[in-house]
């Protein structure tokens, strides 16, 4: 998982037919972290590969289309009655349960000082040797972050899109991370003695080190053992029945739709209605 408060939120939802409001925080939020991410872009972009941009931009393109053709934009979650047990305030308050535990938020902090701001400094004020290798790591992590604000806390997003997010991103620098690592150990190597090696270099095999650590045992571990079992349950992650034609998924009616979100809604009330008698 990237770098995005997992902590309580809070989806307003006043009725069965009412629409979920998307939090306030979302859209300054996105907007001002591409605005920063165009201008990191625009300013390193001699160092970044045209084909990591193309997946910054491609891949959240997918996940956008995915969830609107394949989930509906999460329709049956959005559409369950409140008394709903699972519904989709209960489902938008906790996106995961010890996000506000201390060692979680130590975690988190953490991830933000090796990912975010150590990778920043390091290339504002690191020769260029140094910071090169840094800067494609930082740029992909940074879209990932961006993708999180947008999606975790975002009602009309289903939670396997949500799940994708930090799984894609996360997969796809692994390679970038090793190279980084490769790139600041062979920047130490060209000199004939440590005593030699210049502070810069150092540091620099150091962060990359931590980072294909940190960021391995994050994708391995904790995004695919810790948290997706927990976030994608069948019923937090409920998704509509389609139709497939030729690999192309066609939603099955309306109504069967609204009749899947009030499945539990009716047994809930034949549970009260016995209960009552």
């Amino acid at each position: 998982m990237g770098l995005v408060n997992l902590g309580k939120g809070k989806v307003v939802q006043t009725s069965k037919e009412s629409q979920p409001l998307l939090p306030s925080f979302i859209i300054p939020a996105a907007a001002t972290q591409t605005f920063l991410a165009v201008m990191l872009v625009y300013k390193f972009q001699s160092f970044i590969p045209i084909r990591h941009l193309l997946f910054c931009i491609l891949y959240p393109t997918y996940l956008i289309l995915a969830n609107h053709f394949r989930f509906g934009n999460n329709i049956v979650i959005r559409q369950r009655h409140s008394s709903h047990p699972s519904n989709i305030a209960v489902i938008m308050a906790n996106i995961y349960s010890e996000a506000d535990t201390l060692w979680f938020m130590k975690y988190m902090a953490f991830a933000t000082v090796i990912g975010v701001f150590l990778p920043l400094a390091t290339m504002f004020l690191a020769p260029v040797e140094v910071a090169e290798s840094a800067i494609s790591p930082l740029v992909v992590l940074w879209t990932q972050i961006t993708c999180e604000t947008v999606a975790m806390r975002n009602p009309y997003v289903h939670r396997y899109i949500a799940f994708l997010i930090p799984v894609g991103f996360s997969v796809y620098r692994q390679s970038m991370l090793f190279d980084w690592f490769s790139a600041s150990l062979s920047n130490v190597s060209t000199y004939a003695w440590p005593a030699s090696v210049p502070t810069s270099c150092w540091f620099g095999l150091a962060l990359s080190t931590i980072n294909v650590i940190f960021w391995t045992a994050n994708t391995f571990g904790f995004i695919l053992f810790r948290w997706a079992p927990e976030l994608l349950s069948t019923s937090l992650c409920e998704s509509p029945e389609v139709e497939w034609n030729m690999g192309i998924p066609h939603f099955k009616s309306a109504q069967s739709l609204k009749s899947k979100s009030s499945d539990v809604d009716g047994g809930n009330m034949k549970q009260k209605l016995a209960r009552a008698a």
